[in-house]
């Protein structure tokens, strides 16, 4: 009830609230928002949605044997995982991996108390000597020699909707009438429109009348303060999303936002907030310009199947002894129709050794 009071309250001091600000209240807002409340979990057993890591320990020995390969050349002294979870990459990530390869420091950025409570938990089940290198950090401060991972991150952050009606954009904005809310739209400012233009030049095509549709102007300040603060680095970002062609595809005309709950799709999104996840899917094109105008190299674009098929994962898989959760797990994570093909893994450097090769195929030309 405090949430909705809380967007209330917005909606009658703005006249409107803004679909980013609505989604960042809804998940974030301290003890009441998805991420943010006591009954949050990301353990497959009673979540909401499965991300990969928490499916199998198959998927960070995928990780493991890619981080591996990377240190034979470059120095790697510190991990950093955004976004932990239940905590399952990070014990998974220090109690497979051999004594020789492990990391001096495993930070953990996470903004959820609530989610970290379970981390710790969970990771105090760890020998002591690995639970000891862990360090949970609020911010990313200034760390060298970094191989960093932000699984199902970026989706996350909160996006403006807008739509164009008879020619015109506008953006779609959430307002109060007869105390419940509804959708509505206002005109869209020329800071927004002009990146709207800006996207249909490179697409070279006019967005559809009667078009939904995503921006995301957090993604700069959200990787200007990564890359302003680590050096020496790997950073690998794993989520669900396209290029931008194929984002603003004139099929797509109801956007990419999908609300979930009990791993259904959530028809209503204007009640019951705090309850259920958001999440848009991921911009890669755009993820590749900022990352060229912050002079930081993007190595490969790949699919989760190409990534996991050349990270030995069906080699690691003949560890699970059930045939049948074996195959459950494999198809889930390896098919096309579940998280192969939907799931993207951008690799990003500031440095890189020319004889490290990747393994899988590479689609930088789909950006």
């Amino acid at each position: 009830m405090n949430l909705l009071k809380k967007i209330h309250a917005k909606v009658k001091q703005n006249k409107y609230i803004t679909f980013d600000d609505y989604m960042d209240i809804c998940l974030y807002y301290p003890d009441y928002g998805y991420y943010n409340n006591k009954n949050i979990s990301l353990n497959p057993t009673n979540s909401d949605f499965i991300t990969g890591p928490e499916l199998s320990s198959l998927y960070t020995d995928s990780l493991i044997d890619f981080y591996i390969r990377y240190k034979k050349f470059h120095t790697v002294e510190n991990v950093i995982e955004i976004g932990a979870g239940s905590g399952a990459m990070a014990y998974n990530f220090l109690y497979n991996m051999s004594k020789k390869d492990i990391p001096k420091k495993y930070y953990i950025l996470e903004k959820s108390k609530y989610l970290k409570k379970q981390q710790k938990e969970k990771l105090s089940k760890l020998p002591k000597e690995y639970f000891e290198i862990i360090e949970w950090i609020d911010e990313i401060k200034y760390i060298e020699n970094v191989f960093l991972v932000a699984n199902e991150v970026l989706d996350a952050l909160p996006a403006k909707i807008f739509i164009k009606e008879n020619n015109f954009f506008y953006e779609k904005v959430i307002k109060l009438k007869n105390n419940k809310l509804y959708f509505s739209k206002i005109n869209c400012n020329d800071f927004l429109l002009d990146k709207i233009y800006r996207i249909e030049k490179r697409i070279k095509s006019k967005i559809p009348n009667n078009y939904i549709f995503e921006l995301n102007i957090l993604y700069e300040n959200f990787l200007t303060e990564i890359f302003n603060n680590i050096k020496n680095f790997m950073f690998i970002i794993i989520d669900y999303g396209y290029g931008e062609k194929e984002f603003y595809h004139p099929d797509r005309i109801n956007g990419t936002i999908q609300f979930y709950k009990n791993h259904k799709k959530v028809s209503n999104c204007l009640i019951d907030q705090g309850n259920f996840d958001i999440s848009i899917s991921v911009d890669f094109s755009r993820v590749k310009r900022i990352c060229k105008s912050k002079d930081v190299q993007l190595l490969s674009y790949t699919t989760q199947t190409e990534f996991l098929l050349n990270t030995n994962i069906l080699e690691n898989s003949k560890k699970i002894l059930d045939s049948y959760n074996k195959s459950n797990i494999l198809k889930t994570l390896l098919f096309p129709s579940d998280m192969g093909e939907n799931f993207k893994i951008m690799l990003l450097c500031d440095d890189i050794n020319k004889n490290f090769n990747f393994p899988f195929k590479d689609y930088r030309h789909k950006l």
